[in-house]
């Protein structure tokens, strides 16, 4: 979908609020002021601040591909490294804050919604590198994501550097229990 420079406007400034202070700071008169649009130009093309931001959030939704050329230990790696830039360069250290305590129900159910969607492409790699062998065939893959997901989330909020060290202590933690006998 084509986006205008109003809307981009709007979206860039939503998701710097959002990336920097969480969901509860995102209003249409706070991306009024960030954006320089209009609230009457915003509330144009969004009835009201949810929709603005499920539209500004769906804006950097997508699909991510896992490179089939990365052996399962690669990609364990890559997924580390590419979780941790989605938390840190997407939605920010506030919002994920702002998630844990449920701050806003909607925006919560928003955001779960978007981390399902980005997670999948990730559970079909982990399922189908178990049944070719490549990690053990009798992994719990939701409790895999969940790990690797959940070591990247507690390092951000414990306010610990999630770099390439880091990702490499986490590796060698994680792998011997995933690959095969």
């Amino acid at each position: 979908m084509v986006r205008t420079k109003v809307e981009q406007k709007i979206f860039v400034a939503a998701l710097e609020i959002l990336r920097s202070r969480g969901p509860l700071a995102v209003s249409v008169e706070s991306v009024a002021a960030a954006s320089g649009v209009a609230k009457t130009t915003i509330y144009r093309r969004y009835a009201n601040r949810d929709e603005m931001l499920t539209a500004a959030v769906a804006s950097i939704a997508s699909e991510t591909e896992i490179p089939e050329s990365l052996s399962a230990h690669d990609a364990i790696r890559w997924v580390l490294r590419h979780a941790t830039d989605t938390i840190e360069n997407v939605v920010g250290r506030g919002t994920v804050a702002a998630v844990l305590v449920d701050a806003d129900p909607a925006f919560t159910t928003l955001l779960r919604g978007l981390i399902r969607t980005s997670a999948s492409p990730f559970r079909d790699d982990l399922r189908a590198r178990s049944e070719r062998g490549e990690i053990r065939r009798d992994l719990d893959i939701e409790l895999v994501i969940s790990m690797l997901l959940g070591a990247v989330v507690a390092e951000l909020v414990r306010g610990r550097p999630t770099d390439d060290a880091w990702v490499e202590s986490v590796l060698a933690l994680v792998w011997p229990s995933l690959q095969p006998s």
